[in-house]
Parts: structure tokens; C-alpha cells; sequence
């Protein structure tokens, strides 16, 4: 299992974003990355696209554990 197996896209440098349940990733045509907290849109605490990486966060929710790896 690789850190890629349980992360939800966004990059490992992102902090608790990196595998926050209610984060997602972004990317332009570009190709840039960003990672986008899907709490923003109902709760105005948090920032649409926060600045990274995130060591401290009170809507973090870590990502369920997938039982097929185990």
C-alpha cells in the first residue's frame, strides 16, 4: 500500500489536507493544484481554498480506513 492508496488527491505536502475527508483536489487546465475544504460552502470558519500546508483544523475528519488493505 502506497500513501496514494488512502489519500483523497491531494498533495502529502498539504498537512491534514492531505487526507481530511472533506478536502478535495483541484486542478486547473493549467495544471496547477490546489485543494479546495467542502466545508466552506456551508460554513464561513473555514476558507474555500486554505493555505497550505494545515497543521491545525477543527473540521478535519480523517479518511475512513479502507478494510480491503488491511
Amino acid at each position: 500500500m502506497t500513501a496514494d492508496d488512502k489519500s483523497n488527491g491531494a498533495p502529502p505536502n498539504a498537512g491534514l489536507c492531505a487526507n481530511c475527508l472533506h478536502s478535495r483536489r483541484i486542478e486547473s487546465a493549467r495544471g496547477s493544484v490546489f485543494v479546495l475544504c467542502q466545508l466552506s460552502a456551508n460554513d464561513p470558519r473555514f476558507s474555500k481554498y486554505p493555505r497550505l500546508p494545515v497543521f491545525s483544523c477543527t473540521g478535519y475528519a480523517p479518511l475512513p480506513a479502507n478494510p480491503e488493505q488491511q
